[in-house]
């Protein structure tokens, strides 16, 4: 639990990022009573101003020829950090953190040689997202400080225990 409370707003972000790349995920969409719903201010936790950062890590992930496979380890990497405070079996998170780099790395060698140094540079993007995805906490906890967020929500119970 410590290691989701840790990582979800990262992997919020990864998975926003993923899914505008590979599965057309448009900035807005409009429901069905008419309401237009801003997609792009959601993956960005509702800090518009993010988009042109947004935009610049979706360009390196897209020269990088991001795929399914570097989006699942990837998102393993950002889950398994083995620094996240009070975790109870540290040594295991690390070796799980361990494995999950050496298979994106081996993957990136055999699939993507054409690609100088893709796994280092898929690696250098892990804090990029987390950047984003802090300012997007820090915006989410003034508007819920304020009273300007609901309360008693899954997303405002993950921002308190991270917190903590």
């Amino acid at each position: 639990m410590k290691l989701l409370q840790h990582s979800w707003s990262d992997m919020l972000v990864l998975d926003h990022m993923h899914q505008r790349m590979h599965n057309n995920l448009p900035d807005e969409t409009t429901l069905p009573n008419g309401q237009k719903f801003d997609l792009l201010s959601l993956g960005l936790l509702g800090v518009p101003a993010l988009s042109e950062h947004f935009m610049e890590i979706s360009g390196k992930l897209t020269d990088l020829k991001f795929d399914l496979s570097d989006y699942i380890c990837i998102k393993f990497l950002l889950l398994l950090n083995p620094d996240v405070r009070g975790l109870m079996n540290r040594k295991h998170v690390q070796e799980g953190h361990e494995q999950v780099q050496q298979a994106l790395h081996d993957y990136c060698l055999t699939s993507y040689p054409q690609i100088q140094d893709k796994f280092n540079k898929l690696l250098l993007i892990l804090p990029e997202i987390h950047v984003l995805a802090s300012r997007g906490e820090e915006h989410l906890y003034m508007k819920h400080c304020s009273g300007g967020a609901p309360t008693q929500t899954l997303l405002m119970e993950m921002l308190h225990a991270k917190r903590k």
